[in-house]
């Protein structure tokens, strides 16, 4: 049976507290899980990260008994692609088109965030980020590289990515080449 307690406010006011009698203590570990499924919304709006990305960072600072509440991964990850559906959906601005020959210029908006550009033939290798990540690039124990074949558009043929740790924060920042 649904518990029909209900408390109604107004902004940060009680305005009615009204309730049946509670006969149950509540599922603690239950109300932390969907807390921690919005976080993991929050940074993906927040940080433009993806679904797989905003878990990890989220459910490695849970504790087993909200891990365990957790949806399954794949219902995790579906919710959390809608959620980003529905945030670009409400973008004001669209993005640029995707380019569809190697001559394409870089957007004036996103002209900040190119550190390097060989320039437009076969092997064309443009190199993003902002100077604040290259300084704690330089100043980092340790990276961490990646790269893939598969998510890239069709233009380009591989995208390769430095992770490092910055700040005292634990997450892990990237550049993408």
């Amino acid at each position: 049976m649904k518990c029909r307690a209900r408390l109604v406010t107004a902004g940060n006011r009680v305005v009615s507290d009204r309730q049946p009698e509670h006969n149950h203590a509540g599922n603690v570990a239950s109300a932390l899980a969907r807390k921690a499924v919005g976080d993991m919304k929050n940074r993906m709006t927040e940080l433009t990260a993806t679904p797989a990305s905003s878990q990890a960072a989220v459910m490695s600072n849970l504790d087993d008994h909200v891990l365990m509440a957790l949806p399954k991964r794949s219902t995790l990850t579906q919710a959390l692609r809608r959620h980003r559906q529905k945030v670009t959906a409400t973008l004001s601005r669209p993005l640029p088109a995707l380019p569809t020959d190697l001559s394409f210029q870089v957007p004036d908006e996103f002209a900040d965030l190119i550190l390097y550009d060989s320039g437009p033939d076969d092997n064309r290798i443009i190199i993003m980020g902002c100077p604040e990540l290259l300084d704690g690039l330089a100043r980092a124990d340790l990276w961490l590289a990646d790269g893939t074949f598969k998510v890239v558009p069709t233009l380009f043929f591989q995208l390769y990515t430095v992770h490092f740790e910055f700040g005292k924060a634990s997450a892990l920042r990237r550049f993408i080449v």
